[in-house]
């Protein structure tokens, strides 16, 4: 059903988490919301893609923020 609307919201702990825009009859467009302080959270599929869990590092980029894994095993916990 969600390929049949131009809009979809997926809300995770109450919250809008992501939102997916969609012109007519093409694919859509994932976006990440942010909240009112900033956080956000990533969707689960770039989760298990790129490995990130606990602390991550964050790295200003030319035009967006870089998400990084933190490797150190110390992050765990």
């Amino acid at each position: 059903m969600s390929g049949q609307v131009r809009r979809t919201v997926r809300i995770r702990g109450g919250r809008t988490s992501t939102e997916t825009l969609r012109e007519r009859g093409g694919e859509g467009e994932e976006f990440t919301v942010l909240d009112r302080a900033g956080g956000f959270q990533l969707p689960w599929d770039r989760v298990e893609r790129y490995g990130p869990r606990g602390r991550v590092r964050l790295t200003g980029e030319a035009g967006h923020v870089g998400v990084w894994p933190d490797r150190d095993d110390r992050s765990d916990g």
